[in-house]
């Protein structure tokens, strides 16, 4: 298991006059941030927009659906896209083929685990026409390649790239929504979210692709690590990649299974915020990793930037779950607001805990010493699970609330001096 003192002293990457080119680390958090609050509050406005215009039943089979393929892109992304955020800056001419390959099997695993749900899954919920179950692995593995594309842009350290697909996603899955809402099906909600993102993913890999062809790549030797040593961050970044995506997308399935469809939609509008604060602060990991891998030199010095976007973020989020979004919920519609705002106001005190896992597993995917950070991920998502799974019936969305004050108390307590040590020596050898 990963002690403090190798987090902080394992070598990493190259120098940065061999690093490619690329956006600074503050520009490509600032463009991520800009991003996440963009498609948060859009997407809020579109949840909100689809449940007055379309029956709330059909809302909560589409969020589930949604959120079941993000599930599946997740796991079938088998962690590629932390590779390429640590690795694309040494890659050189082999950049082209890292990204070839791991996209194709993300898409391949994805396209197989959405066919395995249609056999093992709760399918009666969820669909009500078998072409909406025919075409559920295309959805998995649009999702897996969407995904994808961010990774690579930050990898690539052009992170606006990321940003903007996302934001005209966010933009135009709600024109649509609102455009076909005349059919008040669950389907078009589904392909207001997989058509866009086709097209997005598309637009980018084109961009990405004439980047990684480009001298900068092409004539540059690699300066990787041994075939064995990127294996083993390839599982363990897997482990905490999968665990870490596991309980937030598992919990949609959750409350449609015990409370029904409808009380999904009221989960559905709470969390898109929860969650656009969650995924901004793994999102953000992203450029710090890249930024430190192409100049490991200042990894002390981007590491005290990096916890102070870390900490900014987790500030305004606790403004937003126990200030804000509830006032929107309630002026929204109340009966979201009564269903949701507990459930914020329960996140806003687990928020300022998620601070410390998230610098330990940032600083150990750059280190690449992970056994720990995967250990106490899969600590954490058993404790969410289990606890929301015993709690939803007596206290409804809430549960999640609970569950998670509950289990980040227990990463933070577990990484807490871990993290400090590290921190330490990382100053001790910058000095």
């Amino acid at each position: 298991m990963s002690t403090a003192s190798e987090l902080a002293t394992t070598p990493v990457g190259r120098p940065d006059d061999a690093a490619p080119p690329g956006r600074s680390l503050g520009r490509n958090s600032l463009a991520l941030t800009l991003s996440a609050l963009v498609t948060g509050g859009v997407g809020l406005v579109y949840w909100v927009a689809v449940a007055k215009v379309y029956p709330a039943a059909e809302v909560g089979a589409a969020a589930a659906v949604i959120t079941t393929a993000t599930m599946l892109s997740a796991f079938g992304n088998l962690s590629f896209g932390a590779v390429f955020e640590r690795f694309l800056p040494e890659a050189g001419r082999t950049a082209r083929s890292m990204i070839l390959r791991g996209t194709a099997t993300g898409a391949g695993v994805g396209t197989l685990l959405g066919c395995v749900f249609l056999v093992v899954g709760p399918t009666g919920e969820m669909f009500t026409h078998t072409w909406e179950m025919v075409t559920f692995p295309l959805v998995v593995a649009v999702f897996s390649v969407f995904a994808l594309g961010d990774h690579t842009a930050v990898g690539l350290r052009e992170a606006g790239w990321a940003a903007g697909k996302n934001v005209t996603h966010a933009l135009v899955k709600l024109v649509l929504a609102l455009a076909f809402a005349f059919t008040a099906s669950r389907l078009a909600i589904v392909w207001t979210w997989a058509v866009p993102a086709a097209i997005g993913a598309i637009v980018l890999g084109r961009l990405m692709w004439r980047r990684v062809g480009s001298l900068a790549y092409r004539d540059v030797e690699p300066s990787l690590p041994p075939r064995r040593e990127i294996a083993e961050f390839l599982v363990s970044a897997y482990g905490i990649y999968v665990v870490s995506a596991l309980a937030p997308l598992v919990l949609p399935l959750v409350v449609i299974a015990i409370l029904g469809a409808d009380a999904n939609a009221h989960f559905a509008i709470a969390w898109s915020l929860v969650s656009a604060v969650l995924v901004l602060m793994t999102m953000l990991t992203g450029p710090f990793v890249a930024a430190a891998a192409a100049d490991p030199t200042r990894t002390y010095s981007l590491t005290l930037r990096f916890a102070a976007v870390i900490g900014a973020v987790c500030a305004g989020g606790v403004v937003l779950f126990a200030v804000v979004g509830p006032w929107i919920l309630g002026f929204l519609d109340p009966r979201y607001g009564e269903a949701g705002v507990p459930l914020l106001r329960l996140v806003a005190v687990a928020l300022p805990l998620v601070v410390v896992p998230t610098l330990y597993n940032a600083i150990a995917r750059v280190t690449r010493r992970m056994r720990l950070a995967v250990a106490v991920q899969i600590v954490n998502a058993a404790v969410i699970l289990g606890l929301s799974t015993a709690l939803i019936s007596e206290r409804g969305i809430a549960a999640m609330g609970w569950a998670y004050i509950a289990a980040e108390g227990a990463s933070a307590v577990i990484l807490a001096v871990p993290l400090a040590r590290a921190v330490s020596r990382m100053r001790s050898a910058a000095e």
